[in-house]
């Protein structure tokens, strides 16, 4: 079931973390995977918003605290984006966030991949469209594919392992998301959505045929002034099911 996908990093400047103790790997709370939907039918102004939602939510003060209630105080997190045809691109690749500092560090870096504006598609002479700017489908399963790979080399070791589709549209590519999803469940992967728009029809698609495991949810933005409330609510709702009980 597994697809050869072509994947692509961006060079990103993060802060140097050990990702082991001793022999072992560094233990998180959760591993986050965020998708970014980059499809020909995503815009550059929603494109953006992405960028800046997840952004925004990851310096959010009640990120950061719910962050630090974990009982190791760190997660995991990687960002990519994704079309169709294997086309993935790192954004981020995995860094743990367990701070202030190191959250500010993932989200310049978020704002720095998307900014300056650029062509869509080029021009003017020079101009150069970002590289996962393709015009491509909604491959939701092949999404899911390599997004459940990536976790498996996550350099974190945790008990929560989370995939986040950002998305505007159902997967259009030949077959559906089921079998992904069902292999990514066999794992005890959970995938939580985050439809961009108000269409009904994808929430409920994206409830019954992409969200699973423990804890997962769906949520739809009903206007772009939602979207960094949306990624903020999704983050802590990841994080939920990590958090010790309290006691008393």
């Amino acid at each position: 079931m597994l697809r050869f996908a072509i994947s692509i990093s961006v060079a990103v400047l993060l802060p140097a973390l050990s990702t082991t103790v001793g022999a072992q790997p560094l233990p998180t709370d959760a591993n986050l995977i965020t998708a970014i939907d980059v499809s020909g039918s995503v815009d550059p102004s929603a494109e953006a918003l992405q960028f800046d939602g997840i952004a925004d939510a990851i310096v959010h003060p009640a990120f950061l605290q719910t962050v630090a209630a974990g009982h190791h105080g760190r997660v995991g997190f990687a960002a990519l984006t994704w079309s169709s045809h294997g086309h993935f691109v790192t954004l981020i690749p995995w860094t743990a966030i367990d701070s202030p500092a190191t959250a500010a560090a993932v989200a310049a870096q978020l704002r720095r991949v998307r900014t300056p504006p650029r062509q869509f598609p080029p021009s003017t002479a020079g101009a150069e469209p970002r590289p996962w700017r393709r015009d491509l489908l909604t491959d939701v399963s092949g999404m899911i594919e390599h997004a459940s790979r990536l976790l498996t080399r996550a350099p974190f070791a945790s008990a929560r392992e989370v995939i986040n589709i950002l998305a505007n549209g159902p997967d259009n590519v030949a077959e559906g998301p089921d079998a992904a999803r069902a292999w990514a469940l066999s794992r005890g992967v959970v995938i939580n959505g985050l439809v961009l728009g108000s269409d009904d029809e994808l929430v409920t698609y994206f409830r019954e045929r992409v969200q699973c495991g423990p804890g997962s949810f769906v949520i739809a933005t009903h206007a772009p002034s939602d979207v960094s409330w949306a990624m903020l609510q999704k983050f802590l709702l990841d994080l939920a099911g990590s958090l010790p009980e309290q006691v008393g």
